[in-house]
């Protein structure tokens, strides 16, 4: 019979020698710090050897806890993946894709049918945050990530970058106020998002119109409410470009100024190295990288 220590200890052991602390490590296992204590002091009594330095509001692994350490994070990584392999055999027919709201409800969604009709028997479940994606927590297969880059834990690859322009309704600009130069805004309503509360202040600066005031105004909750009500008639919006080409290019928007700022972000298509071969995340993977390479074209 196999002489193996308890699986609690071992996840107390992982989590502590990562987080190099007691503490943080209870956090993560939602235990207390003293459980954590009791289960790696067990860990050490039982392997004969102590596996931590202990010192003031830190914990330094010995030798013998890292070459410990490296044997614990082989093992759960091949448990992790066989947990996934297995679940993704009664799972293999539902994907589940996380991004935030605007993305999904101005560039996704939009797309979604062609996707259905090249996989019609792969069900797609969407799931709208601003919230960083937890693979470890959330039961999502890929996510969309909205950043500098691709987090060094995940594997995916950049969608499109973020490009900056006001967007308006093609009514608005046959109205008798003027709107032929930067600040000519000054005299027009401008509507915001809450969650993109500077874009207004960026763009208004790169065009040379920085003492136009870019604070007044509506306010929306999202970007998305916000392009609905340029597109409605109620002002002007600084919109992210790859999610109003297409309204751009069939006459529902107009865009009064050519003047475009770029920003070092990008949407990013995430998921979990260890389910880098399922297939289905190779099928979206796949046709998603075409769609985003016609936005990439679209936008320049």
């Amino acid at each position: 019979m196999l002489r193996l220590p308890p699986l609690n200890a071992l996840r107390a052991f992982e989590s502590a020698a990562r987080r190099a602390s007691f503490k943080r490590a209870a956090e993560e296992l939602c235990v207390t710090q003293g459980a954590v204590s009791r289960h790696i002091r067990k860990l050490e009594d039982s392997l004969g050897v102590r596996l931590f330095t202990r010192r003031h509001r830190q914990v330094i692994l010995t030798r013998e806890g890292e070459d410990y350490l490296a044997v614990v994070r082989d093992a759960f990584a091949r448990i992790a993946q066989a947990t996934t392999e297995l679940r993704s055999r009664g799972d293999d027919r539902m994907l589940r894709v996380k991004l935030p709201i605007t993305c999904a409800v101005r560039w996704l969604v939009p797309r979604l049918a062609r996707f259905h009709a090249q996989h019609p028997d792969l069900s797609v479940q969407i799931t709208t945050s601003h919230d960083p994606v937890d693979f470890d927590r959330e039961d999502i297969d890929v996510a969309v990530h909205y950043g500098a880059g691709i987090p060094p834990a995940l594997a995916g690859e950049k969608m499109f970058g973020e490009v900056l322009i006001p967007i308006c309704s093609p009514k608005l600009l046959a109205r008798r106020l003027p709107l032929k130069r930067p600040r000519d805004l000054a005299n027009h309503v401008l509507l915001h998002s809450i969650r993109r509360p500077n874009d207004w202040k960026q763009w208004l600066e790169a065009a040379g119109a920085g003492d136009v005031e870019g604070e007044h105004g509506l306010t929306f909750e999202n970007s998305s409410l916000t392009y609905q009500g340029a597109a409605q008639g109620l002002g002007l919006a600084v919109a992210q470009l790859a999610f109003v080409a297409d309204d751009l290019e069939a006459g529902q928007l107009a865009a009064p100024f050519k003047r475009r700022v770029r920003n070092d972000v990008a949407y990013n298509l995430v998921y979990p190295r260890e389910r880098a071969n399922l297939k289905k995340i190779r099928d979206f993977q796949s046709w998603i990288a075409r769609e985003a390479a016609a936005t990439r074209s679209a936008i320049g």
